[in-house]
């Protein structure tokens, strides 16, 4: 499967999901609540991503449905960095 998304990206969810085995494949649906990213876990991962990429989630944007699977943190990503290009 070819990646959706950037090293950098990678390597932040890599992070901040615990029960993701070394080397193990990071799938777009996989749920991160399986992969060990609890509320405390959001919360480093969404500071993560803005300091990385120099944006602003909002605060809509970062709640239990936008944030279940790899595929839709680096979605809603997108959305953010689209904005910050305006």
């Amino acid at each position: 499967m070819a990646m959706l998304w950037n090293e950098r990206f990678e390597g932040l969810m890599r992070d901040s999901l615990p029960g993701l085995a070394p080397g193990g494949q990071l799938e777009p649906e996989a749920l991160l609540s399986a992969l060990g990213l609890d509320s405390m876990g959001v919360i480093g991962l969404i500071g993560a991503l803005e300091e990385e990429y120099g944006v602003s989630l909002l605060d809509d944007e970062f709640d239990a449905f936008r944030f279940r699977t790899p595929g839709e943190v680096w979605t809603t990503l997108g959305e953010a960095l689209s904005r910050a290009a305006m």
